[in-house]
């Protein structure tokens, strides 16, 4: 079973144990906090762009690329929300350390998240190792370790369900198109 211990499964055994440390040592509420001003500030970013594009784009110089008020609009709009959640998280996580027993389970409780984020982004990876490499060019360190096959399995599973999601998403839209709206 040794013989079958690769480099890509020490970088990947890496990438988890990292992962539940710096989640031990942040503590779940924080953890949760960034995962939430990460998600908070994607969503204030692209409405950003859909409220406000045209009031910008009237407002810059009209010798300026068409999209330089998208990408404005993208980077602050993202930039103060993620900065003022991640802020607001991490005030309420050393509010929560400072109360006496919440803060061990906090800790072990952002162990536990910090593992599972090393699953998603070994997963992920694997997924981006997919797109953009056909199978029989993926490094032999990498196929043959003994954490590659379930992280594929778990990609593939990945892929199925997100194109099931990608046509349920359209299908709304594309009759939404046909009738007008």
């Amino acid at each position: 079973m040794l013989e079958s211990i690769t480099a890509f499964d020490g970088i990947a055994l890496a990438v988890v144990v990292i992962s539940g440390i710096m989640g031990f040592a942040r503590g779940f509420l924080r953890e949760l906090a960034t995962l939430g001003a990460f998600i908070g500030a994607l969503a204030a970013a692209y409405y950003a762009r859909v409220f406000f594009h045209d009031d910008l784009s009237a407002l810059l110089p009209p010798n300026l690329a068409p999209w330089t008020a998208d990408v404005i609009l993208l980077i602050v709009a993202f930039i103060i929300v993620y900065v003022l959640i991640a802020w607001l998280g991490q005030r309420l996580s050393k509010n929560i350390h400072g109360a006496e027993g919440i803060g061990m389970f906090d800790h072990v409780a952002g162990a536990v998240f910090g593992v599972l984020r090393g699953f998603v982004a070994l997963v992920f990876f694997v997924v981006l190792l997919g797109l953009v490499l056909e199978q029989n060019r993926i490094p032999s360190f990498i196929q043959n370790g003994i954490t590659y096959p379930p992280l594929r399995d778990l990609a593939d599973f990945v892929n199925v369900e997100a194109a099931k999601v990608g046509k349920e998403v359209q299908a709304p839209l594309s009759s939404a198109e046909e009738n007008g709206q």
